[in-house]
């Protein structure tokens, strides 16, 4: 950047603050990041839905992975959050195989509600859903989720440079209660972990932010969010998480397009889609083309977060980038 084009984006920069005190969350062009290096970054996409037989699936993310790797290098980590297959054993096989040849940031997971879906697997591998498959459950499900990612539960926490990243998923699906859907059911056990590790943060994090994924995002926060529950507990958690203003939710599950829909929304926490590597839906909640695909990469500073939104098959970023402040102490 040159001597001048840095004091345009700085001065850009410091009228946003000026003149929109009371939003922290603002606009910022792709430019002005090279001014600093980030303390750390990471990546976070949803939606892959691997298929063992499904080879475009394969390829979009092989097409994610590399763009990310060459973009961030140097990234701590990877997040696929949620949706990451549909929930046969060869399904995580091939995810993994994927993953094994492409470079990557170590990975974290979160189960969508598609990865209970070996619940209408038939005899002959097929997906049918009028009746549910009665060699399968909810808890097969989480155990084969589990066992392939090594965890002892479907949530988890990991500090990633001193910065608190909390990884939620659904633990049951219809066989459990019809009345679930395709939402996400958190545990007692899962809530009471969630709320002690938020207490956590804000006893010792001295105002960074917290990172939160859960596959399905609360209702009525960004664009698509209306049209379902999304959540079983949605009251709970989302008290839960405006106790807490530094938290950053990243969900997936509706694949509604990053720059066609707002996708990032202010709340008393900051809510944030990752779209779909699959498949992207647009505003009347449709599929659009195949060929887009999309994710976020995330630059974590001192004292802010920016939030880049990138289309990976043209290969560029879908501006402006999302910048949220932050009082560290």
């Amino acid at each position: 950047m040159t001597p001048f084009r840095k004091r345009i984006a700085i001065h850009l920069l410091f009228l946003a603050c000026v003149l929109l005190p009371a939003w922290p969350v603002y606009a910022a062009a792709q430019q002005t990041e090279s001014e600093e290096a980030p303390l750390f970054s990471f990546s976070v996409l949803s939606d892959a839905h691997i298929m063992s037989w499904d080879t475009d699936s394969q390829r979009l993310l092989r097409q994610a992975l590399a763009d990310h790797h060459a973009l961030r290098p140097t990234s701590k980590l990877l997040v696929l959050n949620g949706d990451l297959t549909n929930g046969d054993e060869a399904d995580y096989r091939s995810l993994f195989g994927v993953l094994n040849r492409q470079p990557h940031a170590p990975v974290h997971a979160t189960m969508g509600n598609h990865d209970f879906y070996g619940m209408w697997r038939t005899t002959d591998g097929r997906l049918d859903t009028r009746k549910l498959n009665p060699d399968w459950s909810s808890a097969k499900a989480v155990q084969l989720f589990d066992r392939m990612f090594k965890y002892e539960k479907p949530y988890h926490e990991l500090i990633v440079e001193g910065y608190r990243f909390l990884f939620l998923s659904g633990e049951a699906y219809r066989d459990v209660d019809p009345s679930i859907g395709e939402d996400a059911y958190l545990s007692p056990e899962q809530l009471a972990w969630l709320k002690s590790r938020l207490e956590a943060s804000a006893a010792e994090d001295g105002g960074k932010p917290v990172f939160v994924f859960l596959h399905q995002p609360l209702p009525q926060t960004l664009d698509g969010t209306d049209l379902e529950r999304n959540v079983v507990q949605h009251q709970q958690v989302r008290a839960l998480l405006e106790a807490h203003p530094n938290v950053i939710l990243f969900s997936g599950h509706t694949h509604w397009n990053l720059e066609t829909t707002k996708q990032v929304k202010q709340l008393k926490f900051l809510a944030a889609s990752s779209a779909s590597i699959r498949q992207v839906w647009n505003a009347q909640n449709e599929p659009e083309t195949k060929s887009i695909s999309q994710s976020l990469i995330v630059d974590v500073y001192r004292d802010h977060v920016t939030i880049h939104r990138r289309e990976h098959s043209e290969r560029r970023w879908i501006e402006p980038s999302i910048v949220k402040g932050y009082d560290v102490k």
